[in-house]
């Protein structure tokens, strides 16, 4: 492949600790290296210690306040490749993410949907039929993730669907769904698409 097809630019908005590890990485590695690292780790094309990579110490952050359950995960490597490019977008991991968002593991398919919620009105509108499928994952994570993904690439039809999430027992999925009504309702100019108080 060629170095200048991974040449992209930083994110104007890079915030909190893990956007703060992934410029850093940027800096030490350089901005096409990193992509295409990130991208090998998302397709599962490169794992921790490949010779010629860097060492995954340098995306992981401290392991230490890694989530107990996301640590032991097999997948990780493909969550963190995913994390880089939450931060570090490149156009050329579209087909990556689109393919990470059916991953086995629910871990992969938020950090997916968190992609396309920071990507998605650019980059990754293709995604909506995915994500919206995402709405009925058997993980709680991947639901909440997926409800804000769509808020950013969902079409007016998708209202419906996040409308329904509105009375979920399940209050973070809830917030989620009424937070991506009102950023449907921004992208599309439809303040009727907003979730009506209950109150």
């Amino acid at each position: 492949m060629n170095r200048n097809d991974w040449e992209v630019n930083l994110p104007a908005t890079a915030e909190g600790e893990e956007a703060g590890w992934v410029t850093a990485a940027v800096g030490q590695l350089g901005s096409p290296r990193l992509a295409d690292w990130a991208v090998r780790l998302l397709t599962g094309h490169a794992h921790p210690g490949d010779p010629g990579d860097p060492d995954i110490a340098l995306i992981r952050g401290d392991i230490s306040r890694l989530d107990p359950e996301l640590a032991l995960d097999p997948h990780l490597p493909r969550v963190l490749g995913a994390r880089v490019l939450r931060h570090h977008w490149h156009h050329r991991a579209v087909p990556a993410v689109l393919t990470g968002l059916e991953d086995e593991s629910p871990a992969v398919r938020q950090a997916c949907c968190r992609i396309v919620a920071a990507q998605g009105a650019t980059e990754l509108v293709s995604a909506a039929g995915a994500v919206e499928t995402l709405l009925s994952d058997p993980d709680p994570r991947v639901r909440s993730a997926a409800a804000l993904a769509l808020g950013e690439v969902g079409g007016e039809r998708s209202a419906g669907a996040l409308q329904g999430l509105l009375m979920d027992p399940d209050s973070v999925l809830a917030g989620a769904a009424e937070e991506a009504l009102a950023r449907l309702a921004e992208r599309h100019a439809r303040p009727d698409l907003r979730a009506e108080p209950e109150y």
